[in-house]
């Protein structure tokens, strides 16, 4: 009998930011790095362009969670940063098996750092949670050797 493995379930992960305390996010995108190329034409061979790798690229970490509270210590850090004082923090993305009881993936991203925030709409019609956005930038993407 061959081993079954499933795949994990997106609501199964945590976020730490080194040196800020916030208990929970509701999303977290922006785990994507791409091999940026450039284009070489040859002289004389006009069947195709080489592609060589160049640097890698990586998206900006953005992290979502209802506005309580318990979000004072990032909302202090966005403040520093709004200030002219920027403090940049490692962030760790954990993303767990499907019984929550052992990491499948991390992610680590260094020396990352607020760039933009933003809220949802406040809408009295409704009664949606308040959302908050907080986008990193970062020094890149470290896996955690296995």
């Amino acid at each position: 009998m061959s081993d079954r493995y499933d795949p994990s379930p997106t609501f199964r992960f945590r976020v730490e930011i080194s040196g800020v305390t916030v208990s929970r996010f509701s999303e977290v995108s922006g785990l994507e790095v791409q091999q940026q190329t450039e284009d070489y034409a040859e002289g004389g061979q006009n069947s195709h362009l080489h592609r060589l790798p160049t640097r890698f690229k990586y998206s900006d970490l953005i992290l979502k969670r209802g506005i309580a509270e318990d979000g004072k210590p990032l909302w202090e850090w966005l403040e520093k940063a709004l200030s002219g004082e920027i403090t940049p923090h490692d962030v760790t993305v954990n993303l767990y098996d499907a019984e929550g009881k052992s990491a499948l993936r991390t992610w680590n991203f260094a020396d990352a750092y607020p760039i933009k925030w933003s809220a949802t709409a406040l809408a009295a019609e409704t009664s949606a949670i308040a959302i908050e956005t907080l986008s990193l930038a970062h020094q890149g993407l470290r896996l955690p050797s296995t």
